[in-house]
């Protein structure tokens, strides 16, 4: 089981140097909107927090989920620089999930206290979690 973490969850005990886990995991837009300065961006890496970047197929699925969920204001919320991260967290997700490189691939759960997001999360099947 890997966790992938919303903004919220990138401050205190789990950006901790003694919180060390192997998996823990962040998308680049949310590190974005979370690290405003280098020792923020530091904190992060210094737990063991894996930061993952998106490729072609997980754009795609950016794509595929902003013409289902646009003009949902409560998820997207672009005019306040609030959203892409939730987005670009579906989108990892669905298109990790959609080609696995394994026999045994590793499925994610979403952690985050944000209700929209984790009622659009849980309307495509991905788990979620309020905290860890």
């Amino acid at each position: 089981m890997r966790y992938l973490l919303d903004t919220h969850c990138l401050s205190g005990k789990l950006t901790s140097p003694s919180a060390k886990r192997d998996d823990l995991y962040v998308v680049e837009e949310v590190m974005d909107e979370y690290a405003y300065t280098d020792a923020e961006a530091r904190s992060v890496t210094r737990a063991g927090i894996k930061v993952l970047t998106l490729g072609k197929k997980h754009v795609e699925r950016m794509q595929e989920i902003m013409s289902k969920h646009g003009g949902n204001l409560k998820l997207i919320r672009l005019y306040t620089s609030e959203g892409t991260g939730d987005i670009a967290m579906l989108a990892y997700i669905l298109a990790e999930r959609d080609t696995p490189d394994t026999l045994f691939p590793e499925t994610y759960t979403l952690v985050t206290q944000d209700a929209e997001l984790r009622a659009v999360a849980e309307s495509y099947g991905i788990p979620c979690v309020p905290s860890l």
